[in-house]
């Protein structure tokens, strides 16, 4: 009997993954001899029935794809989270254990979007509903008791209520899981900060300001640099396909480029000053990131040691361009 060649690629596909670990589907594809757009095809069909998982964490512009007991294994990607992202990592493996409530705003934010790390869980305390983020390698056990001493260390403050009360009298009472983290958005959203009506409040202002800053480069004269880095990008071939902000010396737009693996677009950043700073590259980085692009910045001028580290660790997903103009 002839063997069925989408089962066999299936195969192969995860024969691969159980080698490699988390990958991308153009290493998996460069590894089969296969075209990425296959692979793709039938890593979604395998996501579908459950027997691989996908990672929300962006590698470039692609997520991860990864069996389900390679999931420690995500650990070794952290240096595709943004700078607040990895900083709000680094927090919750220190601690295992945070309660939201009591975290920066910004902290708060940026866990809710390592899903692939931190799972919201929600507690019951006398009444009282409490949020807590997971450490995604905790198990069960050590997670009550490293939330059992992040609860009742509040309450140990509250001299009369300890007094009163032995500590196995408090019911904790664990809502949810890590496979049902999405379901306890809706209850986190019910904390003081309420991130998802703020994040809903805020994709709105984006877009406001997008549109805005069209309307505006549409009107507004088109300055000497932006022609300077018009030619630029003709020269090489790049499409400009939306000018976002355009300053005498600052240009910010999204431009597409065609590669190896087909036309690709890019959040461009071009500043017309003599040295670029880690701070330049940080702020391209995240206005790329929250574009869901790749970054690229571009500069008449060089970079300064710290930018030539930063580039270093992070050149993976933003890329310097020298301009000559």
């Amino acid at each position: 009997m002839l063997e069925n060649p989408t089962l066999a690629l299936k195969e192969r596909i995860l024969s691969s993954l159980r080698l490699r670990g988390p990958s991308l589907p153009v290493q998996i594809s460069n590894e089969l001899k296969v075209e990425t757009l296959f692979v793709s095809a039938f890593l979604s069909e395998l996501k579908a029935e459950n027997r691989i998982k996908i990672s929300n964490m962006k590698v470039g512009s692609s997520p991860l794809y990864y069996l389900p007991e390679h999931e420690l294994q995500l650990e070794n990607f952290i240096q595709h989270l943004n700078h607040r992202e990895k900083e709000a990592f680094q927090m919750l493996k220190r601690n295992k254990v945070l309660e939201d409530k009591k975290q920066e705003p910004v902290v708060r934010v940026a866990l809710r979007e390592i899903k692939d790390f931190a799972s919201p869980i929600s507690v019951k305390i006398e009444g009282e509903i409490v949020t807590l983020w997971r450490y995604f390698s905790l198990t069960d056990t050590e997670f009550n008791e490293i939330a059992n001493k992040v609860v009742f260390g509040e309450k140990e403050n509250r001299k009369e209520e300890v007094k009163e009360k032995p500590k196995e009298d408090f019911e904790i009472k664990v809502e949810g899981v890590r496979e049902e983290a999405n379901k306890e958005r809706e209850i986190v959203k019910k904390s003081a900060f309420e991130v998802k009506d703020m994040e809903e409040r805020i994709d709105k202002r984006v877009e406001a300001k997008k549109m805005l800053k069209v309307l505006l480069a549409k009107t507004e004269v088109e300055s000497e640099f932006l022609n300077k880095i018009k030619t630029h990008l003709k020269s090489k071939d790049i499409e400009i396909l939306e000018v976002f902000l355009n300053k005498k010396k600052e240009l910010e737009m999204k431009i597409r480029i065609d590669t190896l693996f087909g036309k690709q677009e890019f959040y461009f950043i071009a500043k017309d000053k003599k040295r670029i700073s880690d701070d330049d590259l940080t702020i391209t980085l995240q206005k790329a990131q929250n574009a869901k692009m790749p970054a690229i910045l571009g500069s008449t001028g060089e970079l300064n040691n710290k930018a030539k580290e930063y580039l270093g660790e992070w050149g993976n997903v933003i890329k310097f361009e020298k301009i000559k103009i």
